[in-house]
């Protein structure tokens, strides 16, 4: 056999040994983790969220918020889901928390909660604004003008919801109901209208409009090619718009005071439609909640941001002290190191105005900054500067009173990202992460942090 075939070997066991491996075997792995960094750094920064854990245990606490703010790492599925169920399954499952139709913004979301809209909406994320949109809790604006609307949203059977609470300035401007039909809201075949003009065929027309005579005559009913100027036609899409399917008639919840949506039991199909005319309906989020002692997870995250991205809006950061947070989890930093005219300087700068933004607030409870993962440029070059932000960060949470960990360090930083790959643990990009890489990386962020709760309660 060849070197270069053993090689080839070598790699395709590594990557198949981690994959048939447990979590807690991989995490023992040295060419991936550095136990030597597996801490919390500035534990007695969260000793008041401490000392809450222990009240939830008790029984004298019946809910703890955590939230976490992130980029792709976090609006991904896999790294926030793990670490909710970490915490979760040591503390109490008090809801799903957190959900946003990513979807409907033309991005990828959950896939536990579904969603699916009619109507036309506009979606905006903070890291394309300039500032002047209206963005909130999301990160993303999502507003439509359509006064008939339909917003689909279905919920896997793993969880359990006995409320939700719609986040938007404009609560009155909602309704959620059931309906007596199921999946009202399906992919339809689309048309246009056309005006027939002096000298047109249906060739000319099909070409014009990439579609084909046949489908044209489809749509129209057509028995023959015969037609006259003036006539109009349905032009066939080639992209299916989402349509209700059919009248159906919806049983709007009750909303108590509290701006709470009560759900009956066993629902995993619910709607939000317009509760009243209005120029426009803008959506921040959604709460689920399922009156259970425990911990309720808020995962926020916005492909491609930066601290500087939130900084823009401080509707943002109202909209987070209104979710009251016990435990603020910032997973940021991975963006900042990919733009090269961006600087350490500039970094502190931006994690300052963010701070700045939640002491403004009253937001000045326990906070929990994570440093990035590791990460190579254009796929072979190692990002070192990941590396250098993140002893940035950690210099930076020191002085500001915030708890660290560091993540880079405990996967052994960028100069490790090679073996992460040929772990089979990356996605080929080698910036993010496979579903076993991000349950690695929560598993030990949650072990570092039930591991520094233990000690204080000691």
């Amino acid at each position: 056999m060849s070197k270069y075939c053993l090689y080839i070997w070598l790699l395709l066991c590594i990557s198949s040994w981690c994959h048939a491996q447990p979590i807690e075997e991989i995490q023992l792995n040295p060419l991936l983790v550095d136990r030597s960094f597996q801490h919390i750094q500035n534990p007695e920064v969260l000793r008041s969220f401490f000392n809450e854990l222990a009240l939830l245990r008790s029984g004298k606490k019946k809910k703890l918020n955590v939230v976490q703010i992130g980029d792709s790492h976090v609006q991904g599925p896999y790294f926030p889901q793990y670490i909710r169920q970490g915490l979760q399954g040591e503390f109490g499952n008090a809801g799903r928390g957190f959900v946003f139709p990513y979807r409907v913004a033309q991005t990828n979301g959950a896939v536990d909660v579904k969603f699916k809209a009619s109507g036309n909406w506009d979606a905006v994320r903070n890291v394309k604004s300039d500032g002047s949109h209206n963005i909130g809790l999301s990160g993303i604006s999502l507003e439509t003008t359509d006064q008939d609307f339909l917003l689909q949203m279905n919920i896997s059977d793993e969880i359990e919801v006995t409320q939700i609470k719609l986040i938007t300035e404009h609560p009155e401007r909602f309704v959620v109901s059931t309906s007596k039909g199921n999946n009202v809201l399906r992919k339809v075949a689309s048309t246009q209208n056309y005006t027939i003009q002096s000298g047109d065929y249906l060739g000319r027309i099909a070409s014009k409009f990439n579609t084909s005579v046949k489908e044209i005559q489809r749509a129209n009913a057509m028995t023959s090619t015969r037609i006259k100027a003036g006539q109009q036609l349905k032009i066939p899409q080639a992209k299916k718009q989402t349509q209700a399917v059919s009248k159906q008639s919806f049983i709007d919840l009750e909303r108590l005071e509290t701006g709470v949506f009560t759900i009956p039991s066993g629902s995993k199909e619910l709607y939000i439609r317009p509760a009243q005319p209005a120029s426009s309906y803008t959506l921040d989020g959604i709460l689920i909640d399922n009156g259970q002692p425990g911990i309720e997870f808020h995962a926020i995250g916005v492909n491609g941001t930066k601290f500087a991205d939130y900084n823009k809006f401080p509707r943002f950061f109202d909209q987070l002290s209104q979710l009251e947070p016990d435990l603020i989890l910032i997973s940021l930093g991975t963006n900042e190191s990919f733009y090269h005219n961006y600087s350490e300087e500039q970094l502190k700068r931006d994690m300052d105005q963010f701070n700045r933004h939640m002491i403004s607030r009253g937001l000045t409870g326990s906070v929990l900054l994570t440093s990035p993962p590791p990460s190579m440029k254009q796929r072979k070059k190692i990002n070192s500067k990941a590396t250098a932000y993140a002893y940035e960060m950690g210099v930076f949470a020191n002085l500001n009173s915030w708890a660290f960990y560091d993540l880079h360090a405990v996967s052994r930083s960028s100069d490790a990202m090679p073996d992460w790959y040929e772990a089979g643990l990356t996605s080929t990009d080698k910036i993010h992460f496979l579903e076993k890489g991000y349950q690695l990386q929560a598993s030990l962020l949650v072990e570092a942090l039930i591991k520094a709760y233990k000690q204080q309660q000691k």
